[in-house]
């Protein structure tokens, strides 16, 4: 059994290992995954195992631990984040010694993470790390020190046929929450877009917001958008791993809002990108 950690409340985690799974050719039925995500619904290919945000992180490792007694895992995935959104997996290191552990790297605010980890040094080794991004300096020394292999791995793009989303031009602001976030891009859209009236802004999110613009057609709870992008004037994002990722081939037309996040650094994720 194929074990995925996969911490964080944004829809941005779920997609990026339904990704990596398919790009590692795991097969559906030998995978389970650990999250406390809201957005399980969109992927119906695999089972969960939920965790609880009102949980302590202590709660977490017995449930980690509970999974891990259950099932004879193969290898054990932890995504973004080697020791846990809290710390919670140095315990279920410390116990269960000899399990085969992978690491999913992506760009973290390095020195804040570990501060926020309290600088504690795990007792772990992983079999694997894959790097899915340029990471910083620090975390790149970190991971080569506490693992076998290093593996820089560019995730494949789903196939998708290229539809428009409407027979007129729109542009797209894509961002699943929070709402003030969300707010924060469909602003800039409308400000670029103010002495155009001829063209839709749609708006692709799974929070619920109000905008007193005559412009805006907001939709919830589609999900995935990326059959759309071909024919979009122009697409509105944050930094986020996926958002930057999947537009690649987009980027001319590609209007990025940095967001400041506790541990995910999407200033540099563009500044690199634009020196690529």
């Amino acid at each position: 059994m194929h074990i995925f950690y996969v911490q964080g409340g944004g829809l941005g985690h779920l997609t990026r290992i339904d990704k990596l799974i398919k790009t590692l050719s795991i097969p559906k039925e030998a995978i389970k995954i650990i999250t406390p995500s809201s957005f399980t619904n969109y992927f119906k290919d695999y089972q969960f195992i939920k965790l609880s945000w009102s949980e302590t992180p202590n709660n977490w490792t017995k449930q980690i631990a509970q999974v891990l007694n259950k099932y004879s895992v193969s290898s054990f995935y932890i995504d973004a984040f080697p020791l846990g959104l809290k710390g919670e997996l140095l315990p279920v290191y410390k116990v269960f010694t000899e399990l085969n552990y992978i690491y999913i790297s992506r760009i973290l605010k390095w020195e804040t993470y570990l501060k926020a980890m309290n600088n504690e040094t795990p007792s772990v080794i992983f079999s694997k790390t894959m790097v899915l991004e340029q990471l910083y300096e620090t975390h790149l020394d970190w991971i080569v020190a506490h693992s076998k292999n290093v593996l820089h791995l560019h995730l494949k793009p789903k196939g998708v046929i290229s539809i428009p989303f409407i027979n007129s031009d729109y542009i797209m602001v894509v961002h699943s929450g929070g709402t003030a976030d969300v707010l924060k891009i469909c602003n800039k859209a409308i400000e670029d877009y103010k002495h155009n009236p001829n063209i839709s802004i749609i708006v692709f999110t799974q929070v619920d917001i109000q905008l007193k613009s005559e412009k805006i057609v907001v939709y919830k709870n589609i999900f995935p958008v990326t059959q759309y992008y071909d024919h979009a004037k122009q697409i509105y994002t944050a930094g986020g791993f996926n958002s930057v990722h999947e537009l690649e081939l987009f980027r001319y037309k590609h209007n990025v809002i940095p967001l400041e996040k506790r541990f995910d650094d999407q200033f540099f994720r563009i500044s690199i990108n634009k020196s690529s």
